[in-house]
């Protein structure tokens, strides 16, 4: 995937934010990993609110 020089990038550092929640992550690594990713759909498809323009999200 090509990035575009005209959005900002969004850099989600997985290992943390995953780890970041005690809800048994560590049986399911790679589930926990598909949640993250399926969660950060929205921002990829709107952007955050506080954003002044969409951000690239790559999965």
């Amino acid at each position: 995937m090509e990035s575009d020089p005209a959005l900002p990038l969004l850099v989600v550092d997985a290992a943390n934010v995953v780890g970041s929640v005690p809800d048994g992550w560590w049986r399911d690594r790679h589930g926990a990993a598909e949640r993250l990713r399926d969660a950060l759909g929205p921002v990829a498809a709107h952007g955050l609110a506080a954003a002044d323009a969409p951000e690239q999200v790559r999965t």
